[in-house]
């Protein structure tokens, strides 16, 4: 699952203006079929969305290894805040590649000490990497839906260390409440679920 990050426009100038272009053509390229299945339109080539999704991370995969080794993690400074969140969000979905993921949580952490990468993107990526090797996440922001198909569907979050206080957790990063989040995520799943003839 994807979440809005950081899309303000870049005032200050940045160390590589190419690569925040070209991650911003890598993002688009991204969320294009993800944006195709939640509206609920077809491929115009017939293609399966979900394959093309896969096929695309796949591609992308070499293009952001080769980024980290030329400049390390791209940040604020590095890119710029639109431009940091897509490669952030670019490393959210190599599911393919936990070492990777595993290795760039590691690289952006002194990054977000320093100002210089989204915590709130950070405590995504943290929650990514544990529910992919089977651990319980800090923040709760991957999720899996019971009652699917019926009204009472709804969003919960996958293995949670301590739910006590995740939203200590959450607050000492902004984030909203774990209540309110997943009500938007079930809002969210509902409306990417209705029939197409009742989406607007």
């Amino acid at each position: 699952m994807t979440v809005n990050f950081a899309a303000a426009a870049q005032t200050k100038p940045v160390l590589y203006p190419k690569l925040s272009k070209t991650l911003d053509s890598l993002a688009y390229v991204d969320q294009w079929p993800m944006q195709r299945l939640f509206q609920q339109l077809p491929d115009s080539a017939g293609r399966n969305l979900v394959d093309v999704e896969k096929e695309n991370y796949a591609r992308h995969q070499p293009v952001l290894e080769k980024i980290v080794r030329q400049v390390g993690y791209p940040g604020f400074r590095q890119v710029g805040e639109k431009s940091a969140g897509n490669f952030w969000l670019l490393v959210q979905h190599a599911d393919a590649h936990p070492d990777f993921q595993r290795r760039m949580l590691k690289l952006m952490l002194p990054e977000v000490k320093r100002q210089n990468a989204s915590p709130v993107n950070y405590a995504y990526l943290t929650d990514r990497v544990a529910t992919n090797a089977g651990q319980p996440q800090e923040y709760g922001t991957q999720v899996t839906y019971e009652g699917v198909g019926t009204p009472a569907a709804k969003a919960v979050p996958r293995s949670l260390r301590d739910p006590a206080h995740v939203n200590q957790r959450r607050a000492a990063i902004r984030m909203e409440p774990l209540e309110k989040y997943l009500d938007m995520m079930t809002k969210t799943h509902i409306e990417m679920n209705k029939p197409a003839s009742a989406v607007q």
